[in-house]
């Protein structure tokens, strides 16, 4: 059978999010882009929490889909191997970039005062309000980092436990529902309690809502049910059965994909517009001030779950179960299609993730204007050049050395 030369639309969308947290961390200015009297600034206002909330999605689907597609068998075998692969894919530029950031940016981690603050980061229970102390910051994206190992140790059991109860439609429906509503029921607890610290201080939203594994499960078990949805495919129905569910999840390949595409784009550009708007994003006096809205905290992580859900929906509904194989990336099948370029930035994202962040802290003070939005503009630029150059670099020191660590069995094709 002849390989597909086509774009894997999960690592463009992976590299739209890395994208979008590296606009946030540029720190775009307020009242900058102005056009016949319309604030437009919000445009460059990317929503970061919403492009980490994307990473999640994905990130639950990917790990449920290396066990629905059988590369991993639900025993103490399977499970172990499991473990060592993720283990093989997060850690070594994981622990390379500690141990280089720690040295060249962030020396005073080494002191023996601050040895409990590294042993958190090695043991992948970091989320960055613990250092709030002055002259105590670190790369504040590695939390993401340890939600989700968290959520890697857990994959086995939810998919021990999805596998024998979850099959038919009503059965996930069912279990979608019961997910949301059982974290709805946990966001509300944290916000009757904690209510005016979580407004007042933003350490209060990280390390009650923002960075906790519990508060974000939903968000990557919405992933994961994707896969029970595309594997049994509930809506394989004949017309004549539900006209209009037919109508709905049969849309044909292309519409649906651009439908999956507008929802993207339009979740950017609202929960842009809302950040600016409501939130008051980058506001000088709302500085180290926590949530303003309820919409954010209870709102916007379940819509991205359901938009970035239906996103991949979209895109592997075709190909789920499909036998034929992708084409490896290279410059001949980038001439043949050139979408595949955004795979470039998709394979080298985790590194750009991790390295974008302290190259923004070092180099806000070389680029400086007059003109707020030229400076952010030069950083922003930079930040891309810089950290997709020591992303590449790492990217064949470290990870792909790395790769060639994991253990295949007979199953793990």
């Amino acid at each position: 059978m002849k390989p597909n030369n086509r774009l894997d639309a999960l690592l463009a969308l992976r590299a739209f999010a890395c994208l979008m947290v590296v606009i946030l961390h540029s720190n775009p200015p307020r009242n900058s882009i102005i056009y016949r009297g319309y604030d437009l600034s919000w445009l460059i206002f990317s929503h970061g929490w919403v492009a980490v909330w994307i990473f999640f999605v994905l990130s639950g689907y990917l790990m449920g889909k290396a066990f629905y597609a059988e590369r991993y068998t639900a025993d103490v075998p399977g499970v172990i191997n499991f473990w060592r692969n993720r283990f093989v894919r997060i850690v070594p530029l994981y622990y390379f970039s500690i141990l280089i950031l720690t040295i060249l940016v962030y020396p005073n981690w080494l002191k023996i005062e601050n040895w409990g603050y590294l042993l958190r980061l090695f043991t992948f229970t970091y989320e960055f309000s613990v250092t709030s102390q002055p002259g105590m910051n670190f790369n504040v994206v590695f939390w993401s980092l340890s939600t989700e190992v968290q959520f890697y140790i857990l994959v086995p059991f939810i998919f021990s436990y999805f596998k024998q109860r979850f099959s038919q439609p009503r059965q996930i429906y069912i279990a979608g529902i019961l997910i949301f509503l059982l974290s709805l029921a946990i966001r509300f607890i944290f916000w009757v309690s904690l209510r005016r610290e979580i407004g007042d201080q933003f350490t209060y939203v990280v390390k009650y809502w923002y960075t906790p594994l519990l508060t974000n499960l939903d968000l990557l078990l919405c992933g994961f049910l994707v896969n029970p949805w595309l594997k049994y495919k509930p809506f394989k129905l004949k017309p004549k059965v539900n006209d209009k569910l037919y109508k709905i999840f049969h849309l044909d390949k292309v519409s649906k994909k651009h439908v999956a595409v507008i929802l993207i784009v339009i979740l950017y550009l609202f929960t842009a517009y809302y950040s600016y708007h409501q939130e008051l994003t980058n506001l000088p006096e709302r500085a180290g001030k926590g949530i303003r809205t309820a919409t954010t905290f209870f709102i916007l992580p379940p819509v991205t779950a359901l938009i970035t859900s239906f996103f991949v929906w979209a895109f592997e509904s075709d190909i789920y179960d499909s036998l034929s194989k992708n084409e490896n990336l290279s410059f001949s099948t980038i001439l043949r299609n050139p979408f595949r370029i955004l795979e470039v930035f998709g394979n080298i994202s985790y590194g750009v993730y991790i390295w974008h962040k302290p190259i923004i802290e070092n180099i806000t003070p070389i680029f400086t204007s007059n003109i707020p939005i030229e400076a952010f503009y030069a950083r922003l630029t930079a930040a891309i050049i810089l950290s997709t150059l020591l992303a590449t670099v790492t990217y064949y020191l470290v990870e792909l050395p790395s790769a060639g660590w994991k253990i295949y069995q007979r199953t793990d094709q």
